[in-house]
This record gives structure tokens, C-alpha cells and sequence, in this order.
């Protein structure tokens, strides 16, 4: 009776521990329906390649990808790759002329045997087969194969996705207090936020303070990709003296001391304990 407990405990608590495994490999996707779709994408390379899956949890194959990543951001796309080739959205007609975040085919003919999402800088993401896995390729060594695209987004999402690209081409650039705007070899937090929204026809203020007086205002647990998010420091005290842009899944990219731009953790360390507010400035 006792060892027949005993095995019963033992496969109670094993059911429960796969159970919560299952859950939080869920849950660690969950807040990304506020990312932009190819921060999205990129955030799934590395996961498995999985026939007929489309969920991180259990893998994706080609269309799978697509699907899970234009679903969570709330778009409706077809499961099955040949419905995705024929869906009612504007042709890409070449490589060329594709965009971040359309959908691009390969195969012959009008058959496309698998896909990819564009994400920028002549790359795309997609659920590799051969690889096993989802991977980052150059689109132009599937050039020959390539029959035709989708453009999915809307002009704001689009705007979204390349206002993050644009984000990331200063990776790495020094930080320095006060840098002169105008040019780019170094920057502190304002200076980099100015210099991205510029290009995109946005002005802001020089600094942080006022940038905070921007557009309008938006709730931490509402936040967007390209908002503005703002912390005090220690040398501004109750005072703004922070900003950076909110990229989706709880993290910003800005600049501050060693490493310069990077990508930051809102809800961690010193940046959790002095955020103070958030300003929609993307129409």
C-alpha cells in the first residue's frame, strides 16, 4: 500500500512539474504581441523546426512561423503555406522592393515550398527544415527560387518595425553626457532619440525633459513599440533625466554609461525603481 502511494506521489508531482514546465515555456512568450514583427521573428530564431507546429513551445515549420508571428500581433493570415501565397495582400514582385516585414516565397511557379519573414539589411527569418531549426539567411542566396511576396503590415506597424532598425544601427556607439546632436560618433539618451525619430520626419527636443512633453501620454502596462519611456537618474534626483524607446517584451533600447546604446530591461535593477512615464510620439 505504501510503496503503491509512494509511485502514485511520485507520478502526481512528475504530471505537475510537466505541466508547469509547459506553462511557463508559454508564459515566456506571452508579452509578445507588443513587439514589432521582426524583432518578433528574430526573437524566435533558434527554435525548433517542428512539422505542422506553430507555437514556440513546440516548434514551427515554414508557415507555421508566419502564422504564429502575424497572429500575435493580431493580423489575420491563413495556417497553410499555399493560402498564405494567395492571401488578398499586396504583391512583391522582387527582392527588391521588399520591405521589413513582408512575407517573402520560394519554390517554382506558383508553388511555394517554404518562406521567410524579411527583417532588414538583405536577411530574412525562417523555419529551416534542413537546419532543423529557425535560422537568420541572406535572401539573395535563395534569389533564383524566390516567386513572389506579401506585404502584411500596416504603414504604422511598418513604421514601427523600421523605426527599431534604425534603433539598432547605433548599437554600441559611445555614450557621452551633452554629445553635440548632429552627429553620430557619440550620444547620450536624448541625442540618440532625436537622431532615430528624426529620420522618420518626427522632431523632438534636445533633452530628455522635454521630450517627456511630447505627443501623448501612455501607461506603462500599455505600452507600444517606439514609445518614449523615462526614468530620473541620480544627478536629475525627482526629476526626469532619462528617456529611451520601448522596443516590446519589457525592454528599451537607449544609451546610458559603459557600452553605450544597448538594449535595456524596463522592469529591472535601477530602471524598474525610476521610471516615471511614457509618451506615444508615432501617429
Amino acid at each position: 500500500m505504501m510503496k503503491s502511494l509512494a509511485h502514485r506521489t511520485l507520478g502526481i508531482t512528475a504530471a505537475i512539474t510537466i505541466a508547469l514546465s509547459a506553462t511557463t515555456a508559454v508564459s515566456a512568450y506571452a508579452a509578445n504581441d507588443d513587439m514589432d514583427a521582426v524583432s518578433l521573428a528574430k526573437k524566435m530564431v533558434g527554435i525548433d523546426y517542428s512539422k505542422s507546429n506553430e507555437k514556440p513551445s513546440a516548434g514551427f515549420d515554414s508557415s507555421g512561423l508566419i502564422y504564429y508571428v502575424y497572429q500575435t500581433l493580431n493580423y489575420s493570415v491563413p495556417r497553410a503555406l499555399n493560402e498564405q501565397f494567395t492571401m488578398n495582400k499586396t504583391t512583391i514582385s522582387s527582392l527588391a522592393k521588399a520591405e521589413p516585414g513582408d512575407v517573402l516565397f520560394f519554390g517554382s511557379g506558383n508553388k511555394p515550398t517554404y518562406a521567410g519573414i524579411y527583417v532588414g539589411a538583405g536577411k530574412m527569418v525562417m523555419a529551416s527544415q534542413s537546419k532543423d531549426e529557425v535560422v537568420t539567411r541572406n535572401v539573395n542566396d535563395y534569389k533564383s527560387s524566390f516567386i513572389s511576396g506579401k506585404s502584411i503590415l500596416s504603414a504604422k506597424d511598418r513604421l514601427k518595425a523600421e523605426l527599431i532598425l534604425t534603433a539598432q544601427k547605433y548599437l554600441g556607439t559611445p555614450y557621452v553626457f551633452g554629445a553635440k546632436y548632429g552627429q553620430t560618433k557619440t550620444m547620450d539618451c536624448s541625442s540618440f532619440t532625436k537622431t532615430v525619430f528624426a529620420e522618420y520626419g518626427i522632431t523632438l527636443p534636445r533633452v530628455s525633459r522635454d521630450q517627456a512633453k511630447e505627443g501623448t501620454y501612455v501607461s506603462k502596462s500599455n505600452l507600444q513599440v517606439g514609445d518614449l519611456v523615462f526614468f530620473t537618474t541620480i544627478d536629475s534626483g525627482k526629476n526626469i533625466g532619462h528617456v529611451g524607446i520601448y522596443v516590446g517584451d519589457g525592454n528599451m533600447i537607449h544609451t546610458y554609461g559603459e557600452g553605450g546604446v544597448k538594449f535595456t530591461s524596463i522592469n529591472k535593477e535601477w530602471w524598474a525603481d525610476h521610471y516615471v512615464t511614457a509618451r506615444r510620439v508615432l501617429k
